[in-house]
């Protein structure tokens, strides 16, 4: 089957010098990165597939007219990021999902520890929530979702971060 419409990619921004630092969230995040040495480097969704035009993310140092605009927004931000930890499902976002409920596990995981013992990433990554399927309070009960913040890169503002859902559905007859 011909598929004629799909996502191809989501370019993100990382500030000046945390190029490193922004592939090491794409790898948190379970995804292969390619870096070549030119304007953007490429994180593959599905590690199996090196598809650069289909299916992947890519990250470039954000302009310095960005830079300018976001250092003249003032303290409601804070406010902003806030709410977006109370309430991520509520927050813009995006959804990754992942095919097996230990990649799942592993990538909340590797987000924790990185966020409390990695002195770069301290701060600047964090789970916001997990939220099981079959848990009382759960979002989906066709999914496991965790949401993930992070201020290292972002499809907008870096000062508001991006929020990352990570996803694991599961089987159709597991629904049923």
């Amino acid at each position: 089957m011909d598929v004629d419409r799909r996502l191809t990619h989501v370019e993100f921004l990382h500030a000046p010098g945390e190029r490193g630092l922004a592939a090491r969230v794409f790898e948190l995040l379970g995804c292969t990165v390619s870096d070549s040495g030119g304007h953007w480097f490429t994180a593959f969704i599905d590690t199996n597939l090196r598809d650069y035009a289909n299916n992947s993310f890519y990250a470039s140092e954000a302009p310095a007219e960005q830079l300018a605009i976001e250092a003249a927004m003032t303290d409601s931000v804070d406010e902003w990021v806030e709410m977006i930890r109370a309430t991520p499902q509520k927050s813009p976002h995006f959804g990754l999902r992942v095919g097996t409920i230990e990649e799942h596990r592993e990538i909340i995981e590797r987000i924790l520890k990185a966020s409390t013992n990695d002195p770069e990433l301290r701060g600047r990554i964090e789970v916001l929530g997990v939220f099981p399927h079959d848990a009382p309070d759960a979002i989906a009960t066709n999914m496991d979702q965790a949401f993930i913040w992070t201020n290292v890169v972002a499809s907008g503002p870096l000062r508001l971060g991006q929020v990352i859902e990570v996803q694991w559905h599961l089987q159709k007859e597991q629904t049923n």
